[in-house]
């Protein structure tokens, strides 16, 4: 009887990895998210968030940030650090489909993506001592 048993196993434990596999060969794949041309503050107004880098050295990444965008356009940020807090505000301004924003500390450029049930904003920017930032900001819950 233990000879019958271990030899279920084997079988039992290959069924298990095709069934698995089955459900991940028939999972639709998300489509890829793309780049939408922001027309008008309205797409994008709301409370947005989400993680930064080139802040800091990689060991000490995971500053997070929350921005809010009017309809006008207007903005509000709050970076959240290890070492503390830094927030400021300003305007954007719509160019070539994207958010440009410009402040003392340094300025960045936001393009929105939507696709597969996403929607999100990645931002390129650099701090006003030249080092590069970049964010993925989410709408805010």
């Amino acid at each position: 009887m233990h000879a019958r048993a271990g030899g279920l196993a084997p079988i039992a434990l290959w069924a298990l990895i095709a069934l698995a596999m089955s459900a991940c060969a028939s999972t639709p794949a998300s489509p890829p998210a793309s780049p939408v041309a922001i027309t008008d503050y309205k797409m994008v107004a709301g409370r947005w968030q989400g993680e930064v880098t080139g802040l800091a050295s990689r060991r000490q990444e995971g500053d997070s940030v929350q921005l809010t965008i009017g309809e006008d356009g207007t903005y509000e940020f709050g970076v959240f650090r290890n070492i503390g807090v830094f927030s400021g505000k300003g305007k954007f301004v719509i160019q070539d489909g994207k958010l440009v924003g410009q402040g003392e500390r340094g300025g960045a450029t936001f393009t929105l993506y939507e696709g597969g049930g996403r929607r999100f904003l990645r931002s390129e920017g650099a701090v006003a001592a030249g080092q590069p930032v970049s964010a993925e900001l989410r709408p805010a819950r």
